[in-house]
């Protein structure tokens, strides 16, 4: 697009027409643009001036200017000037085109031209905004006032403004010069119900523009309403829907712990601005239940509460726009937990049949009315028929006749208002701390005495603040079970044997159970011998000066041969097991290269081979060689990717049989 150009003839001897024009007017009302145009002399030449005539202009097919005159040609003379006025098309576009000829230098015409053009668009239908201009702001709320501008390209233009709501254009003003200030509340429950599922609706607003009575155009900007304050309302409510707790409690605004049904009420729900109300939900100690809502309330049964202490309940209303109302509920809680207990159960001088029992009970209060029953019954230990029930009252001491000669089992049951908790505790023979038993001369220390003429103790001998027993730790018994979970210092200075499982610094840190021979010689000095429980796997250790030592695994499959895969307990450089076998007999009676398949399944790598021949006549190591003969030594040959073990002889072995031990660390 332009608003001034020009074009060049063709000339003669250097000397041609220029034609030249710019706008000089814009006429937006009425759709024209007026240009002033020239036709010049130009060019240079052999002489200054060169006698022409017969000059024609036209513009868009038009002529402008025409004469026969000659004249003398100067460069920069000016031949002709005029205006000439273009219109332009509905769209407010315009193209035109011109042409000029003249005779340079003779009479007939010899130089012409011509040259197009695309002018500048004039305005014409006025381009709409809201809130903003020129740039459109679609976003309003509905109920808001927004403002329409025209954005008009002349001051003669008048417009109708027309918004759609559903398929109808609706005339909201018109004459409107500028802009227009438009309130949709007036509109709003339209729009309101065109979007019962959404929050926004979106549409356009359509402007028509005038030259008095002509209609230029129309156009029309997007325009997003959005709905706001809109969220539904809705009152709540809980109660304890279990009649059993509220017949404790006396109240259903008071929730028992683990026992009442916690129940949320709905209520009065209502949907805004033609919304329809979609779910009700209730969020408690992390759990949330939803429920569908049935006209205008719901039931939310959430269920029993663990927990000891008042909480608050998150209540949400959602509509069919997904608009949500939470309130909080705070709900009342009254602790209770399973009753417990501090029982003594005790002998008379720890020997009589008579035995004192006091139970002395913990129970919830559960707002004061809560109560405990407490009752008692026992068997003999080997015995399977209970006495009756008795009732005891709570941190009383009452007396049980219970024969002393007699293990027995003393079952107490403690029951409130909500459950219950059963203990069952063992009253072992009665037992006098020491007991002289004169047919066997003996005497016993919190036990009766088995032997004759003994001194026997059930429990620990100190002398002098020392525990002379447990100096022979396993001594004569069974091991004793490690009092530590770490072999460093499970032992201390107590030699003995003594056995443990998921011990830390256990050899290879293996949680399997071990036997560990403790030896001491003081608290710097030290040794341990540890054997696998479950197999024949041997370690040992030392500590020096405080410290100790890695366990080192004992091979124990030395001077072992055996067909069969053995694990050494030795490993590789790189950590792995080693295990080893023995193939053959081989027969190597022939000179040739002798096979067997090792068997050996998972094979990594071999680490080490030796092997022997034997015959009648005796037996030699292999590898043998013959060092001033060569040709009669015999070698083993091994690959861990072939299933066999190779010996090559190069001489008969009559009666020769070869034995290959292998070493090997395996993949898996």
């Amino acid at each position: 697009m332009a608003s001034s150009g020009s074009f060049n003839t063709s000339g003669y001897s250097g000397r041609y027409l220029k034609f030249s024009w710019q706008t000089t007017n814009k006429d937006v009302a009425n759709n024209r643009t007026t240009i002033k145009w020239t036709l010049k002399g130009a060019g240079g030449g052999s002489y200054d001036w060169y006698m022409s005539g017969n000059f024609k202009v036209k513009i868009n097919g038009n002529q402008v200017y025409y004469s026969s005159t000659r004249i003398q040609l100067y460069n920069g003379t000016t031949v002709a000037t005029g205006t000439y006025t273009i219109n332009h098309n509905a769209d407010g576009t315009a193209k035109f085109s011109a042409s000029a000829e003249a005779g340079i230098y003779t009479v007939a015409v010899n130089c012409s031209g011509s040259g197009s053009w695309t002018l500048d668009t004039i305005p014409r239908a006025s381009q709409p905004s809201i809130n903003s201009y020129p740039n459109n702001s679609p976003n309003f709320n509905i109920g808001d006032k927004i403002v329409i501008h025209m954005n008009r390209a002349s001051t003669v233009f008048t417009h109708s403004v027309y918004i759609r709501i559903g398929s109808e254009d609706r005339l909201i003003a018109s004459g409107v010069a500028d802009n227009y200030t438009f309130d949709t509340s007036t509109i709003a429950d339209e729009l309101y119900a065109l979007i019962p599922n959404a929050n926004v609706y979106s549409n356009v607003v359509t402007v028509q523009t005038y030259n008095g009575s002509t209609l230029i155009g129309s156009k029309t900007c997007a325009y997003n309403a959005h709905v706001v304050n809109a969220n539904p309302t809705f009152n709540n409510a809980y109660l304890d829907s279990n009649a059993a707790t509220v017949a404790i409690t006396g109240n259903n605004q008071k929730i028992v712990r683990n026992q009442s049904t916690l129940r949320v009420n709905v209520t009065d729900a209502v949907a805004l601005k033609s919304a329809t109300l979609a779910s009700a939900s209730v969020t408690v100690l992390g759990r949330t239940v939803s429920a569908s809502i049935s006209g205008s309330t719901a039931t939310l049964n959430v269920g029993t509460l663990d927990t000891s202490q008042d909480v608050t309940a998150s209540v949400t209303v959602t509509d069919s726009r997904g608009n949500s109302t939470t309130k909080d509920l705070n709900i009342t809680v009254l602790n209770w937990e399973l009753p417990t207990a501090i029982i003594t159960l005790q002998r008379h001088n720890n020997f009589y049949n008579d035995t004192d029992i006091n139970v002395d009970a913990n129970y919830s209060s559960v707002d004061n009315k809560n109560t405990i029953d407490i009752k008692v019954r026992q068997r003999k230990e080997d015995e399977t028929t209970w006495s009756g029930w008795t009732a005891l009252q709570d941190n009383v001491t009452s007396v049980l006749t219970l024969d002393n000669d007699e293990a027995w089992i003393v079952q107490v049951v403690l029951t409130d208002k909500f459950g219950s908790t059963t203990y069952n505790l063992t009253l072992s023979r009665g037992m006098p701390i020491v007991y002289f038993d004169r047919k066997r001369s003996s005497t016993g220390f919190n036990m009766f005495p088995k032997y004759d003429k003994s001194v026997e103790i059930d429990g620990r001998l100190f002398v002098n603040n020392e525990d002379i027993v447990s100096k022979f730790t396993g001594i004569g018994g069974i091991a004793r079970l490690a009092p530590t979970d770490d072999w460093n210092t499970a032992c201390e200075t107590l030699s003995g044997i003594y056995m443990g499982s998921n011990m830390q610094n256990a050899p290879e840190n293996s949680a399997n159970w071990f036997y560990v021979f403790h030896m001491a010689h003081n608290d710097l000095y030290q040794r341990q011998v540890a054997y696998d429980f479950f197999g024949i796997d041997m370690w040992t250790r030392r500590k020096d000066n405080g410290t100790w030592s890695e366990w080192y695994r004992v091979d124990l499959t030395t001077g072992t041969y055996t067909a069969s895969e053995v694990k050494t307990g030795g490993t590789f450089i790189d950590g792995s097991p080693i295990y080893k076998k023995t193939i053959g007999p081989i027969d190597i009676s022939t000179a040739s290269d002798h096979s067997m398949a090792h068997n050996i399944s998972n094979l990594d790598k071999f680490v080490k081979v030796e092997g022997i021949a034997i015959s009648s006549a005796g037996a030699w190591p292999l590898p043998f060689v013959i060092t001033n003969d060569l040709n009669q030594a015999e070698n083993i040959r091994l690959n861990a990717t072939s299933a066999n073990v190779w010996v090559n002889t190069r001489v008969a072995r009559s009666g020769c049989k070869a034995y290959v031990t292998v070493y090997y660390t395996k993949s898996s």
